[in-house]
C-alpha cells in the first residue's frame, strides 16, 4: 500500500489476486498491508455504487484516478449488497484463499432462480412447491424431509391452551412449545440460504421459522413464551379503535373484522401478517411458543390492504396455503429449533382443528378436454397426467362412464376450482408442442331448447301483440324483497341500501317503470317482463343450485291501459280483469295450452286483488289480478294497475311442442245459443266443463256472451248465456242431431245445478 502521488486520501494497492498482481486506486481509510479482501475485477457488475446517491449498479472498467491507472476496485460491504457500511473496505479473515472465487469463500457458489410465480399459484412459492413442479417433468416423486422430534415427558398441554373464536376465519391452529433454547446466529449455511432468497437473517429462532416458510411455503411465527399473559393463546377479531403494535414498531389503527392473535389480557399478534414487538423473540428469551395456522385468505387479504403491511406471510395466506401442512410445518420448525438451540420440546401439540377441511371434488369429462384442445385424448391418459399432480380420483369415478372423471384436488392447490381449471393442467403436463395446430371454428351455434325457443317464441308474440319490454334490476332494498315473501335473499356485500335483497315478484320492479313513465306522460301502458325471482327457504322442494336457495324464471304482463279510447259520443273505457283474463287466454291458445282453468282466491297478505289463480294440467302456473290501492299509493300511481304473473318452467312443462296440422273444415257448422239461471256462487268454468263432457266431439266451440243479474230472475241467481257451435268433418249434421246435444246439455245441467232455461 502506498500513499497516491497526488492525492492525499488515495492509495496506490498492489493487490495479489492468485494469478498475477493488479493495480488498484482506493479511497478507504482502513486499507492496510496484509489484508484478505474481495476485489472486484474488470467487467465485474457492483450491486451498488456507493458514489451514487440512489446506489445504482455499475460495471467495473480500466480507469486513471488523479493520473494512476487503476484495474479494479477493493469493494466495501454495502457495494456487495452484504452490509451497510460505505465508510471502508470489507476485511476478510486470514483462512481466505488468494484467488478464491468471493461466492466459494461466502458458500454462495450455488445457481439462485429467479421464478415469476402467478398470483394463483401459492404451492409454488417455497422449494417444495417448485420441486413438484419439476418433480411432475422429471417423472419423480417430492418426498418430505422426515420428522424426527425427540420430545420430553412433560405434555404440551400442562403448559398452555388455545381457544379459537372465529372458527370462519382460522379453521385450524396447531401450536408446539420449545423450552430452554439457546438464542445465538443460525448455521452459516441456512444464513446463506436466507440471504440468497432475500431474507436478514435474525437469529437461530426466527431464522428457523423463515426456512420453514421458504422450504414448504406455510409460515410461522414464535412467540416469547415467557411473554405471553396466562400462557395461552386467544383467537378472536380486534374491537372498534383497538391500537396494536407491530414488529416493525409501528402503532396500528384495527378494524373490528381484524383477525388477532391475543394472550389472556391483550392481542400479540397481528394473525397472518404480522406479529407484535411485545411479543417477540430477543437475546434473552428461553422458551419459545410456535404457531402453525390456517387463516381463510380473504380475512388475511382485508387485513393486509387496510393496514397497508405486505409480508411474506400475508402474501401467502392471502392466496391460500395447505390446511393440511400445518402440523408437518410446526414439527419440521420445532426439529431444527431443537437441532439449533439446544431446546426441550414438549411432548406433542394443540391442534384445533373442529371441521377438517376435505379436497375439493371436480367432474372433469374428457370430451370436454379434448373439444377445447383440439386432442384425441383417452380417460386413462388424461387419468394419468392428473395422477402425476397428485390429483387422484374418486373410488366411484372408475365406475361412472368412459367420458367422466371425478377427481380429488390436494389442498395444496387453492387455484383448481373448476373442469376448465383442469382441462389447462392438462394441456401444460400433455405438452402444448404435442397439440395438433388446427383452425377451429370461433361461431358455435347454440343448442337450442324448448325453453329457449318458448322465451323467444314468448317474446316476439308480446311484441307483435302491442306489449313493449321492460328490464327491472334483480336488486331490491330489503322492505321492498318482502313485499311478496319473507323468505328474501340478503346480499352479504351490498353496494347499496336499495340494492341488499334479491327480488321475490317482478311486480315491484315493474311498478317502478309504470310510475315512471306516468311520471313522463305515458299512462296507457302494456308492458312484459321475463326475468328471474329468488327464494331462501331450505323446506321446499324445488331444483336448487345452493341449498337452501332456489331462483324461478317468471314472465309478467302489466297493463295501465284504456281499451277503447274516448270519442265524440262514447267514453273512454279501461281496462278489467275480463280483459286481462282473455289476453291470458289467447296466450295459452297461441301456444296450445288447452286444459287451463281460472281460480278465484282471496289472500290479504298478497299484491294483487280480484285475482284469479292459473292452473295449467291442474298443476300452479300464476295469478293475476288488480294491484292493491295501498300499494298503488305506494308507487304514487293513480290509476288502476292489473297485472299476471306465470311461472316459465310450468308453461314449457305443458307446451306442446311442434304444430299440428288440420284441414279447412269441409261441412258446414251449426249454431245455438242457450241461457242458464244459476247460483250465482257456480263458476262459469265448471259449467263449460260439464257442457263439454256431454257433448263429445261434435261440439267444436264454446262461448260465454251474456251474463245477467237482476230482479227478472230472483235474489242469488244469475243467469249465463253461451253460444255452442257443432261441426262434423264427416257429414253435414242435421237439425234433429243438434237438438238431440242441446237436449242432453239441458238435461244435465238442470238436475246436475238445479238450474232453469231462461226463455
Amino acid at each position: 500500500v502506498m500513499k497516491h502521488p497526488h492525492a492525499d486520501k488515495l492509495t496506490v494497492c498492489r493487490v495479489n489476486i492468485g494469478k498475477e498482481i493488479l493495480q488498484i486506486v482506493c479511497g478507504a481509510p482502513n486499507v492496510a498491508s496484509g489484508q484478505k479482501v474481495p476485489v472486484g475485477l474488470m467487467g465485474a457488475i457492483i450491486p451498488h455504487n456507493q458514489h451514487d446517491p440512489e446506489g445504482k449498479p455499475f460495471t467495473i472498467s480500466q480507469i486513471k484516478i488523479r493520473n494512476v491507472d487503476s484495474y479494479g476496485i477493493i469493494c466495501s460491504s454495502y457495494e456487495l449488497g452484504l452490509g451497510d457500511d460505505k465508510n471502508g473496505i470489507m476485511v476478510l479473515d486470514n483462512q481466505a484463499g488468494l484467488g478464491t472465487p468471493f461466492s466459494t469463500y461466502l458458500g454462495l457458489d450455488d445457481t439462485v432462480f429467479e421464478i415469476g410465480i402467478a398470483p394463483n399459484r401459492p404451492d409454488a412459492m417455497s422449494h417444495i412447491g417448485i420441486a413438484r413442479e419439476v418433480g411432475v417433468f422429471l417423472g419423480r416423486k417430492v418426498t418430505l424431509p422426515a420428522i424426527n422430534v425427540k420430545e420430553s415427558k412433560a405434555s404440551i398441554q400442562k403448559f398452555t391452551s388455545i381457544i379459537v373464536k372465529d372458527h370462519t376465519n382460522c379453521p385450524r391452529y396447531t401450536a408446539k412449545v420449545v423450552f430452554n433454547v439457546k438464542i445465538g446466529e443460525s448455521p452459516k449455511w441456512m444464513q446463506n440460504i436466507l440471504d440468497a432468497v432475500g431474507i436478514r437473517p435474525i437469529n437461530n429462532i426466527v431464522d428457523v421459522t423463515n426456512y420453514v416458510l421458504m422450504e414448504i411455503g406455510h409460515p410461522l411465527h414464535a412467540f416469547d413464551y415467557d411473554k405471553l399473559s396466562g400462557k395461552k393463546i386467544i383467537v378472536k377479531r380486534a374491537n372498534v379503535g383497538d391500537t396494536f403494535t407491530t414488529l416493525d414498531d409501528k402503532q396500528r389503527i384495527l378494524r373490528e373484522d381484524t383477525l388477532m392473535i391475543c394472550d389472556a389480557e391483550r392481542p400479540v399478534a397481528v394473525a397472518g401478517v404480522m406479529g407484535g414487538a411485545n411479543t417477540e423473540i430477543s437475546a434473552t428469551t428461553t422458551n419459545v411458543f410456535l404457531e402453525s395456522a390456517y387463516f381463510r385468505p380473504q380475512s388475511i387479504r382485508r387485513t393486509a390492504k387496510y393496514l397497508g403491511l405486505r409480508t411474506e406471510a400475508s402474501q401467502r395466506f392471502e392466496r391460500g396455503v395447505d390446511s393440511n401442512i400445518t402440523r408437518w410445518a410446526v414439527e419440521r420448525a420445532a426439529q431444527l429449533m431443537q437441532a439449533f438451540s439446544g431446546g426441550e420440546v414438549l411432548k406433542g401439540a394443540i391442534d384445533v382443528y373442529p371441521r377438517k377441511l376435505t379436497p375439493k371434488k371436480i367432474t372433469l369429462r374428457v370430451q370436454k378436454v379434448n373439444e377445447i384442445l383440439g386432442t384425441r385424448l383417452q380417460k386413462k391418459t388424461v387419468l394419468s397426467l392428473l395422477c402425476k399432480l397428485e390429483i387422484y380420483p374418486t373410488a366411484s369415478s372408475q365406475k361412472k362412464s368412459k367420458d367422466t372423471l371425478t377427481v380429488y384436488v390436494p389442498t395444496f392447490r387453492p387455484d383448481l376450482e373448476r373442469e376448465i381449471d383442469l382441462i389447462e393442467e392438462v394441456a401444460r403436463l400433455y405438452g402444448y408442442d404435442n397439440i395438433e395446430i388446427k383452425t377451429h371454428s370461433v361461431i358455435r351455434l347454440p343448442e337450442r331448447t324448448l325453453k329457449y325457443d318458448l322465451t323467444e317464441a314468448l317474446t316476439n308474440w308480446l311484441v307483435e301483440s302491442g306489449y313493449r319490454e321492460v328490464i327491472a334490476n334483480s336488486m331490491q332494498d330489503k322492505m321492498t324483497a318482502s313485499l311478496a315473501s319473507s323468505n328474501i335473499v340478503e346480499i352479504a356485500n351490498p353496494i347499496s341500501r336499495e340494492m341488499a335483497a334479491l327480488r321475490t315478484s317482478l311486480i315491484p320492479g315493474i311498478l317502478g317503470i309504470i310510475r315512471h313513465n306516468i311520471f313522463h306522460g305515458s299512462k296507457t301502458l302494456r308492458l312484459f317482463e321475463l326475468g328471474k325471482v329468488y327464494f331462501h327457504d331450505a323446506t321446499l322442494e324445488k331444483r336448487k343450485t345452493v341449498d337452501g336457495y332456489f331462483e324461478e324464471e317468471r314472465l309478467i304482463l302489466a297493463y295501465a291501459d284504456i281499451v277503447h279510447p274516448p270519442t265524440w259520443d262514447e267514453k273512454p273505457r279501461f281496462i278489467d280483469i275480463f280483459d286481462v283474463k282473455g289476453e291470458l287466454q289467447t296466450l295459452f291458445m297461441k301456444f296450445s295450452l288447452d286444459k287451463f282453468k281460472f281460480i278465484p282466491y282471496s289472500n290479504t297478505k298478497a299484491l294483487t286483488e280480484l285475482g284469479l289463480q292459473v292452473e295449467i294440467n291442474g298443476e300452479y302456473a300464476g295469478f293475476l289480478g288488480s294491484i292493491r290501492r295501498e300499494l298503488l299509493r305506494q308507487y304514487e300511481i293513480e290509476q288502476d294497475v292489473f297485472v299476471t304473473e306465470l311461472v316459465v318452467e310450468t308453461i314449457t312443462r305443458n307446451i306442446k311442442e311442434g304444430s299440428t296440422f288440420k284441414a279447412l273444415p269441409r261441412y258446414p257448422a251449426v249454431r245455438r245459443d242457450v241461457a242458464f239461471v244459476v247460483d250465482e256462487a257456480l263458476l262459469v268454468e265448471v259449467i263449460e266443463q260439464e257442457i263439454r263432457s256431454v257433448s263429445g266431439t261434435l261440439l267444436t266451440d264454446l262461448k260465454l256472451f251474456d251474463v245477467y243479474k237482476g230482479d227478472q230472475i230472483g235474489l242469488g241467481k244469475k243467469s249465463c248465456a253461451f253460444s255452442l257451435e257443432f261441426r262434423s268433418d264427416e257429414r253435414t249434421l242435421s237439425d234433429d242431431e243438434v237438438n238431440m246435444s242441446i237436449q242432453n246439455i239441458i238435461d244435465r245441467i238442470t238436475i246436475k245445478f238445479d238450474a232453469t232455461i231462461r226463455q
